[in-house]
């Protein structure tokens, strides 16, 4: 059974808790990423594929902090998500709070695995189309640190978000609040839909770029599909097994 509903203060008081939490997350990753940022400013500009400069005395020293914030991101993102669950699941059932924790679990691997497959694939791609047709134009390079490391840090992190997509449409099927019919219905509008997300995350308005996410989207929009047939099956079986219950407690 749920526990006992809190009163709205109550409801109030234990948000702000887990916003604190957040910001505890935060800062342990921060201070797990702060000794490798350098190292990961240094690895960064080698992705570039150009040697990066600093125009301000003090552009290294932000470049830095800002990327141990960006991993401090990553890090406690995993974090972010169990506060998230540990507020909702005091108002679900046993049930439900299995099936959200497995939800929970499940975005957190597809955030990572939307930050390796930018950090290996994604990013690489699309520096080196930029920087060479740049090359191919006669003009030199003098890349900026700060924005450079500014572009991959957002471009990394975009794509662990747009990653939680299948997630996302597993999640609403199982809660009955859209099916995998419906998202067949609806794929054209899906395929405009996501070619206008990807031109307004896209840290780039270049064709290229916009491809780099527009593609991933329809194939994670395709693979949301059969998480939604796998969450209506879960929801069936659910269902189910509530009604043999009540079936049982009845005699």
């Amino acid at each position: 059974m749920a526990e006992h509903p809190l009163p709205f203060m109550g409801h109030l008081v234990e948000l702000r808790r887990r916003i604190l939490r957040m910001l505890v997350w935060l800062g342990l990753g921060f201070l797990a990423s702060f000794p490798f940022s350098e190292k990961a400013v240094s690895f960064l500009g080698k992705v570039a594929g150009t040697p990066l400069v600093f125009t301000t005395p003090t552009e290294a020293f932000w470049v830095t902090l800002k990327t141990a914030v960006a991993g401090g991101l990553v890090l406690a993102f995993p974090g972010f998500l169990f506060e998230l669950w540990s507020f909702i699941s005091p108002g679900l059932y046993k049930s439900e709070r299995r099936s959200l924790l497995l939800w929970v679990g499940g975005g957190t691997l597809f955030f990572l695995a939307g930050v390796a497959f930018s950090f290996f694939v994604a990013l690489p791609t699309a520096l080196s189309f930029l920087v060479h047709f740049g090359l191919g134009e006669g003009l030199r390079p003098f890349m900026s640190v700060d924005r450079t490391v500014s572009f991959e840090t957002r471009f990394i992190f975009v794509f662990g978000l747009i990653f939680e997509l299948p997630v996302v449409m597993g999640f609403l099927a199982e809660r009955g609040i859209a099916s995998a019919d419906f998202y067949r219905a609806h794929r054209r509008g899906a395929i405009v839909g996501n070619a206008v997300l990807a031109s307004i995350l896209s840290p780039t308005q270049d064709f290229l770029n916009m491809m780099i996410m527009f593609v991933p989207l329809l194939l994670l929009y395709e693979g949301g599909i059969l998480f939604a047939l796998w969450g209506e099956k879960r929801r069936r079986r659910h269902e189910e097994r509530i009604l043999r219950e009540a079936k049982s407690e009845s005699f």
